[in-house]
């Protein structure tokens, strides 16, 4: 993924009603990496996976986008944590696992900065904290393309670009590993886990990069995160 900021818009905002956290959210952050700025849709600015679900499922809330492409979560902690805190968000996703995990971060150190990310965005649990996991990332085209037996041949138009490439186990085992992880923060912060490796379809849903979701990918991540808050909302 490229460096840089992902857009924030001012969007609109109205008093909270009573009921669910769907319909009475003032403000919804937006914490993440590279798929959360919109890398791989068509229209980043309008179809990155934050924004879809923002204006199907939060559409009388202000939108506040603060993900940065590349980041990894400790680098989040000092780049995103202090301007989803000056939102002031009753409603905060979180995805932000898969640069951490192809970068080879231990867990535990993981899993120490997601604790810290995920009590300080849930204030005392003022903020309602969706976070997701990571997806089976041995099903993706750009890992795929190299694997022994691609024979060097793209796979769904995609060549090999990975100086180092791990075997399916050890892809499996790390996925495992980070989920795990992910799991215990959020059952012991109290926010709430959106179950993306349960998603069998996002590995068909990449962009011409062969990792990053499509625009049909995030419109699915949304549905995802969508069908995740109405869950909670209830």
């Amino acid at each position: 993924p490229q460096p840089g900021a992902a857009p924030t818009s001012p969007g609109s905002s109205s008093p909270a009603t009573s009921g669910s956290p769907s319909r009475s959210a003032e403000v919804y952050v937006a914490v993440g990496a590279s798929e959360t700025v919109g890398v791989g849709a068509e229209d980043p600015a309008t179809e990155a996976w934050p924004r879809v679900l923002h204006d199907r499922a939060l559409p009388a809330s202000r939108y506040v986008g603060v993900g940065v492409s590349g980041s990894t979560l400790q680098a989040a902690l000092a780049a995103q944590l202090p301007s989803a805190l000056a939102a002031r968000p009753d409603v905060v996703t979180v995805w932000l696992a898969v640069n951490d995990a192809v970068a080879g971060v231990p867990v535990v150190r993981y899993e120490r900065a997601l604790t810290r990310l995920v009590r300080v965005l849930r204030q005392g649990g003022r903020a309602l904290v969706l976070v997701g996991n990571v997806p089976d990332l041995w099903r993706l085209p750009a890992y795929r393309a190299c694997l022994p037996g691609s024979r060097g041949r793209p796979v769904d138009g995609v060549s090999c670009r990975l100086p180092v490439v791990p075997t399916r186990s050890q892809v499996k085992a790390t996925v495992r590993a980070f989920n795990a992880a992910i799991a215990r923060v959020v059952r012991a912060q109290g926010a709430h886990l959106v179950d993306l490796a349960r998603q069998d379809d996002l590995a068909g849903l990449t962009a011409a990069d062969g990792f990053h979701p499509s625009t049909e990918g995030h419109r699915e991540i949304a549905r995802t995160f969508a069908r995740a808050l109405r869950r909670v909302s209830q």
